[in-house]
């Protein structure tokens, strides 16, 4: 999730595990153990290096053992520096153990988005996510910066870290409910799908930008891919925008380009893929997907046009959403849409297709 988010969780999870014996200072070294991680953006590269590059080592579960301990063994050197009255061997174990946590809550946040964590580097570099959270939810991440706010407060308070695992329930429970949510959108569209007579669908919905409710829902048969949005506050008949893929076959010339392959480990297996000629030359379109802002299939934020010319294979990340004001306005509309007042869309409406 986004860093405020990595930050806060990290804050209250070495609150609630260490602030009552370490005081504020263990809450303030947490947060910045929480976001961490994200330093990985920093690593240079180009386009494809930062896609495997970030949500990389750092975010692997093997990660806060090794530096959980590490760093949390110099903040009590630190300590031990200023005041010898800090010298005890209980108060070094709760800073490992406030650090560990911290760095760890990260990945596992993480997991719960669409994007993609490697858990397992350096054993393997599988993606793996959960679909449940937005990148972005203010609801998720204001209690956490609440308990940061308590646990200054009331830092002299013995049982201060009382109010830290308070909060953590309180999150806890509102990221299962965004899973909940996820889970009833794909059955939900699954139904609407087989009302229509379409049973071969692989169906998979993902979260939208800053609430959990508003849900993007993919689905894919062997043919072609259909994206529509569903309210699980109101649940309403899905409209479907739908554009046919170009055989898999046809991208035989280009699948062991490092772009390519790339794209495709990034995009676990959501891609919308499509070859068209323009000018002339060959155009191998890939779309992400997992994200957009409308119901056209080719739309994502992450996208990859590969085109072969008469010099040889060129490659751009062209995003027509990409423009500001438009994606304003679709921003809009998502929020509008998220929480209707009624569904009084027609039922009967023809899907949209989109043109190859």
């Amino acid at each position: 999730m986004d860093p405020i988010s990595q930050a806060a969780l990290g804050a209250v999870v070495a609150q609630a595990s260490a602030q009552h014996k370490l005081s504020f200072r263990v809450v303030v070294a947490g947060a910045i153990a929480g976001a961490m991680p994200d330093l990985d953006v920093f690593i240079a590269g180009d386009y494809f290096d930062n896609l495997q590059t970030h949500r990389g080592i750092t975010h692997s579960l093997f990660f806060a053992p090794v530096m959980g301990p590490m760093l949390g063994y110099l903040i009590y050197k630190l300590e031990r520096i200023h005041s010898s009255e800090l010298i005890d061997r209980e108060r070094l174990n709760y800073w490992i153990l406030a650090i560990f946590l911290a760095i760890l809550s990260h990945p596992l946040l993480d997991v719960l988005t669409p994007y993609g964590t490697q858990l397992l580097l350096p054993f393997s570099n599988q993606r793996f996510a959960i679909y449940a959270m937005p990148i972005v939810d203010p609801l998720y991440t204001v209690p956490l910066l609440v308990a940061v706010i308590l646990a200054w407060r009331y830092r002299h308070r013995v049982k201060v870290h009382l109010i830290g695992i308070s909060f953590l329930l309180i999150s806890t429970s509102y990221l299962s409910y965004g899973w909940y949510l996820g889970q009833a959108a794909t059955q939900e569209a699954v139904r609407q799908l087989e009302n229509q007579g379409i049973h071969n669908a692989v169906v998979q919905s993902f979260p939208t930008i800053f609430q959990v409710h508003y849900r993007r829902v993919v689905a894919r048969t062997p043919t072609e891919d259909r994206v529509g949005y569903i309210s699980m506050w109101r649940p309403c008949i899905i409209e479907w925008g739908i554009a046919e893929r170009s055989p898999h076959n046809s991208f035989n010339e280009v699948s062991d380009l490092r772009s390519i392959r790339i794209f495709e480990w990034f995009a676990m297996g959501w891609l919308h893929k499509t070859v068209s000629e323009r000018d002339g030359n060959t155009i191998y379109q890939l779309a992400d997907l997992r994200y957009g802002l409308d119901t056209n299939p080719k739309e994502s934020f992450f996208s990859l046009n590969v085109i072969d010319t008469e010099e040889g294979f060129t490659w751009n990340t062209g995003n027509s959403t990409r423009d500001l004001d438009q994606v304003n306005e679709l921003l809009g509309d998502l929020f509008e849409s998220a929480y209707p007042s009624s569904c009084d869309r027609p039922s009967d409406r023809e899907p949209k297709r989109e043109q190859i």
